[in-house]
């Protein structure tokens, strides 16, 4: 009994260290991804000489977990200043509107490959790399679309429209790809991440619940205004209720 215990437990410490290294892996590779997105399209457009030459942060705990330094290095106000907007509003789309958005149509395909789902490991990453390109839709949009800085003001101002007409044409693909993630993929994809434990399969959900309305849905309380604040209150409020909603309902399978 007391083997069996401690075979379980070693099993679920595995299991939790395996899906934390993934979050932070994929988190980094679509975040980096979203960063030189930016980078890249100034340099095609001829407004940086270097793509690969973005802003990595210091060597400090908070930025290496979180990339919370890490910038485009993007210069907007000489765009803008040359009158060339819809420029600096394409480069400011790249990072979300191609580089993640490319990148989730391509995790979605490869979820439903049957030579992913067959490898677990590998369907666990493309699982989470899938989850954290919705997060960068999320965090932009509705969370910082009102702030008065950064991709979503860049976007308005260099098209000279509304807030508001940003949200009404991202806000509806953010909304889908949202909705899709936790009432679709992630349902299906809980026997698969962990068929012999619905304790594991709980861990998915909350984890999922938590990082997404918590981390990329609080992303408004660091200095993006106050409507921004407002919406990652709503969001973090709203992540206890999603995971209820997601919690897994049949016992998994044994094996």
């Amino acid at each position: 009994m007391a083997e069996g215990r401690l075979r379980r437990w070693g099993a679920g410490a595995r299991f939790l260290a395996i899906t934390l290294a993934l979050i932070w892996t994929t988190h980094a590779i679509a975040f980096f991804a979203h960063e030189y997105a930016h980078s890249g399209a100034a340099w095609l457009l001829g407004y940086k000489a270097n793509p690969l030459a973005i802003d990595y942060g210091g060597f400090n705990l908070p930025n290496l977990l979180f990339f919370s330094q890490v910038d485009e290095n993007v210069a907007y106000d000489p765009i803008f200043g040359q009158g060339h907007g819809p420029a600096a509003a394409l480069i400011a789309f790249a990072g979300m509107g191609i580089a993640n958005s490319l990148l989730y149509l391509l995790s979605r395909l490869l979820l439903r490959r049957e030579s992913v789902r067959d490898k677990s490991l590998l369907f666990h990453f493309v699982f989470w790399f899938c989850f954290m390109n919705v997060g960068n839709f999320y965090d932009y949009v509705p969370i910082r679309t009102f702030a008065s800085h950064g991709d979503m003001a860049h976007i308005a101002q260099g098209l000279n429209i509304s807030p508001w007409a940003v949200l009404i044409v991202l806000g509806y693909p953010t909304e889908w790809a949202m909705w899709h993630f936790f009432a679709r993929l992630l349902p299906d994809a809980l026997p698969l991440l962990a068929p012999d434990s619905r304790f594991r399969q709980a861990v998915v959900v909350i984890a999922c619940a938590a990082v997404m309305f918590g981390y990329f849905g609080g992303s408004g309380y660091f200095g993006y205004g106050e409507v921004s604040r407002i919406l990652s209150g709503i969001s973090i409020l709203a992540a206890p209720g999603v995971a209820v909603a997601c919690w897994p309902q049949q016992t998994p399978r044994a094996g």
